[in-house]
């Protein structure tokens, strides 16, 4: 079972965003929370490499990296890559079947 699900959409754009930025083979794909409260939590992504208290696994054929003190708060969820009225980003949410 995979800690965290990506769409087909954020799958497309993490490698797109790989190649054009030129990121190193070295950097896994980031992901963690940033607690902004007790009940706001934003989804950080981005490359880094993998120190040696991180987790790794691969999803779709991304190297994903996390701190697994902060798995509880992203596992089971899914992570797609929306574009709407001029803008586009990834965005946390319930996993859909």
């Amino acid at each position: 079972m995979n800690i965290i699900h990506l769409t087909p959409a954020a799958v497309a754009a993490i490698i797109e965003y790989k190649v054009n930025l030129q990121i190193p083979s070295t950097h896994f794909l980031r992901i963690g929370i940033k607690q902004k409260n007790s009940t706001d939590k934003g989804l950080i992504i981005g490359f880094d490499e993998p120190t040696d208290k991180d987790k790794t696994t691969e999803i779709d054929g991304i190297k994903i990296v996390y701190s697994p003190a902060q798995a509880l708060f992203f596992a089971g969820m899914q992570i797609d890559f929306l574009e709407r009225d001029g803008k586009k980003g990834f965005e946390l949410m319930e996993k859909k079947n």
